[in-house]
This record gives C-alpha cells, structure tokens and sequence, in this order.
C-alpha cells in the first residue's frame, strides 16, 4: 500500500503539481500514516484473540493473512 501511495505522489511531482520541496515531507507524512494505522490494525487485532481466546473459542488463521503479516513485517 505505501508503495501505491508514494507511486501517486511521485507521478503528480513528474506532472509538477507537487513542488520539489514537498515530495520528502509528504512522503514522510505518508510513512507515519501507514505506521500509525498499522499500530491501531495491530491492536485491534490482539482484542479479537483476547476476546475470542476469553470466550474459549479457537482462533485460525488463513494462510493468506499469514503470508499478508509476514510481507508487512519485511516491507
């Protein structure tokens, strides 16, 4: 996702409707954007296994969101 997003900035600043002195900091803003919601998904994430390991029910997990967790950590 931060690699489609940057994409778009990139090709608007070769458009020249983002000035030079910007691209870094949007680019900035962009990476604590994807950090921050990555931090609130993780969260979020950890309620649900409380919750559901709380309530005795058994918690799988697909092999796509597996390898999803895993590009994300590597990214």
């Amino acid at each position: 996702m931060a690699k489609d997003r940057k994409k778009i900035v990139k090709s608007k600043f070769r458009k020249g409707l983002i000035p030079e002195d910007l691209l870094d900091e949007i680019n900035n803003d962009i990476e604590q954007y994807l950090e921050k919601k990555s931090k609130t998904n993780e969260k979020r994430i950890q309620e649900m296994i409380k919750k559901r390991l709380d309530l005795g029910l058994t918690i799988n997990f697909s092999e796509t969101y597996i390898k999803e967790k895993v590009s994300m950590i590597y990214t």
